[in-house]
C-alpha cells in the first residue's frame, strides 16, 4: 500500500516538474518575442525621426532659397527710384528715369515706350555702351511670353525660345513683337524719359557696375 502511494507521489512530482519546465520555455519564448517587437518599434521610430529631421533640413533649405538674394536691385516705378542691396543691406537709393509712357500701365509690345514690371535678372553687361555703362535685363520673361502668345503677339516657337532662354539663365530673344533691350544704364538727365530703359546718373552706374553681375535679380515694381 505504501509502495503504491509512493509511486503516485513520484508521478505527481514528475508531472509538476514537467509542467514548470514547459512554463519556463514559454516564458523565454514570450520574452524573446517581446524583445523583438520592442526592438522593431525602436528601429521604426528612429527611422521616422531621422526622416523627419531630413525633411526639416530640406524645408529649411527650400525656405533659404526662397529668401531674397543678398545682392539685388529694386526699381520703384511710382517713385522713380532705384535701390541697390548688397549682403541684404541697402547701399543707396537714387533717382532714375523710366519709359515715357510707363504711367499708362505695363509693357506689352515693342515701341510702346513703357518700362516693364516684374522680376528679372541681369543677363548681359556692356562696358562700351553709348550710355556710359549698361546692364541688360531678362525681359521678356515667361509670363510676358505667355501673355504675348495668348494675345497672338508672338508665335509658339518664339514663346518656346523665351522659355528656353529663361530656363538657362540667358538673355531671351529681344527681336520679337514683345520688345526687348531693356537696360539699366547711365546718362540720366532729370525730366528726360527713356524709350523703356531705366536711366541713372553715370556716377550711380559706377556704383552699380561692380555688383551688377550676370544673374543678379532686378525687381521692377510699383
Amino acid at each position: 500500500m505504501n509502495k503504491g502511494k509512493n509511486m503516485g507521489t513520484k508521478n505527481n512530482t514528475a508531472l509538476i516538474i514537467l509542467l514548470m519546465f514547459t512554463i519556463l520555455i514559454n516564458l523565454d519564448s514570450y520574452a524573446a518575442t517581446v524583445t523583438k517587437v520592442n526592438t522593431h518599434m525602436y528601429e521604426q521610430t528612429s527611422a521616422e525621426i531621422s526622416d523627419l529631421q531630413e525633411t526639416e533640413k530640406m524645408g529649411q533649405s527650400e525656405l533659404h532659397t526662397e529668401n531674397e538674394p543678398p545682392n539685388r536691385i529694386y526699381v520703384s516705378k511710382t517713385k522713380k527710384e532705384l535701390t541697390l542691396y548688397v549682403d541684404n543691406k541697402e547701399i543707396g537709393t537714387w533717382e532714375c528715369s523710366l519709359g515715357t509712357n510707363t504711367e499708362n500701365g505695363n509693357k506689352e509690345v515693342e515701341g510702346d515706350r513703357i518700362t516693364p514690371t516684374g522680376d528679372y535678372y541681369i543677363c548681359v553687361r556692356n562696358n562700351k555702351s553709348a550710355y556710359h555703362l549698361s546692364l541688360g535685363l531678362s525681359y521678356p520673361d515667361k509670363s510676358d511670353a505667355d501673355r504675348g502668345f495668348l494675345q497672338g503677339i508672338i508665335t509658339q516657337a518664339q514663346r518656346d525660345a523665351i522659355y528656353s532662354a529663361i530656363d538657362s539663365k540667358r538673355c531671351p530673344p529681344w527681336d520679337t513683337a514683345l520688345g526687348g533691350h531693356i537696360m539699366i544704364h547711365g546718362n540720366y538727365h532729370e525730366g528726360i524719359s527713356t524709350a523703356g530703359c531705366i536711366a541713372v546718373s553715370d556716377s550711380v552706374m559706377d556704383i552699380l557696375w561692380p555688383y551688377g553681375e550676370i544673374g543678379i535679380k532686378v525687381t521692377i515694381g510699383a
